[in-house]
């Protein structure tokens, strides 16, 4: 993929950023090789220090600075715990002893390296990280530690970033990164570089609050991994400035829990085809694909989306989605991507009012469940001829009953399942609308009452509504035409010539 050719105002944006993180990433690397003083080593600081300073000798016990990459600073009982830098920071990790104090340590103007153990926090309590204008890395196979809160100011390009390189690791720290608070600036940022993860770490990247700045963001570049985090890019009143997240190179969505709030964004436009696998998605927010292909369910989540999801910005056209997992995603909203969607596992509620939940393209429906009382645009196919058994199932399964919309053609395929839910209680039930409908042999129809009631002999359901002017081609292999069967206190006769005079209906018989 050409990444040079996107042009979109978020992803802009995003390159912008990328090249700001490594123009200020690199320098400081190689400004480490020749910085750190001669007089550096392990330190613990002191229960009474001078000042604030991290760089000032006297602050610790021995009175040398660790600032070196074999060096630890050590936190422990003190009078003061609001620390800063006054000069760039090298260290193998930092540790905060059992019965510590709660410590705020901010970077300032300075930056921070770590290429050891990373942060340890034995203490019991929160330990705090400002970063207002430059950065922390954490490099080798550093971790950020647990109880341990990063916050990200930004305000300028290449400004307020926590970057992971190398095999580093987020931990299960929480990190914070504002949105920008002057126009045309980017938000606080977290980078992942190299085969860096983000572990179990929590990240809220909040909107920017003036017209014109950005959002805070988190960036998964190279072949980093978001493992197990839980990620939330918050809403903004301000157009374009909403939280955002994206996915870039080889990079994996692990088995993440995304959330996607109001103006944020969740971007997999740049990320090499075919495109990102992750744990779960939810939201309100705008799922931009590209040309990719979303891939989610991976955490088996239940989760529900009312945003959009999208091609790109600009030209890319193409995007998919995937439902894998044991759980369930329900889209209550429309949406506008157009190369498809595929089911291969847990379940998948369509429950928008307008337009297609699931965009333009085809549904593949190869395991698991399609439901919801929504509309499609596209072709639906139940099952796909082998494997696992696909179950189309309109409203939800064992709740309440409803009508699924089907814009185009509906096919059973021989390892399919209509599973059809009747409340002879209130005489309601499910129904498929559906225009053009074909079944193979092989495909099953599942019967179900969920009330107890008697109905009048007589009375008429419609399983299949079949817009098209064509006849239902097939019929379901265990529900022949003209069969009677009994459920509870009621016998059905069926017909595949109902309704209309080409709708698979039941008629209530004495």
């Amino acid at each position: 993929m050409n990444k040079k050719n996107k042009t979109p105002v978020a992803s802009a944006v995003l390159r912008l950023i990328h090249r700001a993180f490594t123009a200020a990433s690199g320098p400081a690397l190689l400004l480490l090789l020749s910085t750190s003083p001669s007089d550096a080593g392990s330190a613990t600081w002191k229960l009474n220090p001078s000042s604030s300073d991290w760089n000032t000798a006297a602050n610790w016990t021995p009175e040398t600075v660790p600032d070196g990459e074999s060096d630890t600073a050590t936190f422990d009982v003190s009078d003061l715990t609001d620390i800063s830098l006054s000069a760039f920071t090298v260290l193998d990790g930092i540790v905060f002893n059992s019965g510590a104090n709660a410590f705020t340590i901010n970077t300032k103007s300075n930056i921070i390296e770590i290429f050891g153990d990373g942060i340890i926090n034995n203490s019991g309590v929160t330990q705090k990280f400002v970063v207002p204008i430059f950065n922390i890395g954490f490099f080798n196979q550093a971790a950020a530690g647990s109880s341990t809160v990063f916050i990200m100011k930004g305000g300028f390009l290449g400004s307020a970033a926590v970057g992971f390189a190398d095999h580093s690791s987020a931990g299960s720290g929480t990190f914070i990164m504002l949105g920008a608070t002057t126009g045309e600036t980017q938000g606080g940022n977290v980078v992942f570089t190299n085969s860096s993860t983000a572990a179990d770490g929590t990240f809220v990247a909040r909107g920017a609050s003036v017209e014109g700045a950005f959002g805070g963001f988190i960036l998964f570049e190279d072949s980093s991994d978001a493992g197990n985090a839980i990620i939330v890019n918050n809403d903004t009143l301000v157009r374009g400035g909403g939280g955002c997240t994206a996915f870039l190179d080889n990079s994996s969505g692990g088995k993440a829990r995304i959330k996607v709030l109001g103006q944020g964004e969740l971007d997999i436009t740049f990320h090499d085809s075919p495109g990102v696998t992750t744990g779960s998605i939810e939201g309100s927010g705008l799922v931009i694909l590209g040309a990719n292909t979303l891939s989610v369910g991976k955490n088996d989540l239940d989760t529900t989306f009312s945003g959009v999801i999208q091609d790109g910005q600009t030209s890319e056209t193409g995007g998919a989605l995937t439902k894998i997992g044991k759980g369930g995603l329900t889209l209550t909203n429309a949406n506008t991507y157009t190369g498809g969607t595929t089911i291969d596992g847990g379940t998948l509620v369509v429950n928008n009012s307008n337009g297609s939940g699931t965009g333009s393209g085809a549904v593949q429906l190869n395991a698991g469940s399609l439901e919801g009382r929504g509309i499609i645009s596209g072709a639906v196919f139940v099952g796909n001829g082998s494997g696992l058994g696909a179950i189309l199932s309109p409203g939800r399964a064992g709740s309440r009953i409803h009508t699924l919309t089907v814009q185009s053609a509906l096919t059973f395929n021989s390892n399919a399942t209509y599973r059809f839910e009747l409340n002879s209680n209130s005489g309601r039930a499910d129904e498929v609308v559906a225009k053009g409908v074909t079944i193979n042999s092989g495909a099953l129809f599942s019967f179900s009452d969920r009330g107890t009631g008697t109905l009048f002999p007589g009375t008429v359901f419609v399983v299949i509504d079949n817009t098209a002017a064509t006849s239902i081609a097939g019929t379901f292999t265990n529900l022949t035409d003209g069969s009677t069967f009994s459920a509870g206190a009621n016998s059905f006769q069926v017909s595949y010539h109902g309704g209309t005079g080409n709708d698979l209906t039941l008629t209530v018989v004495p």
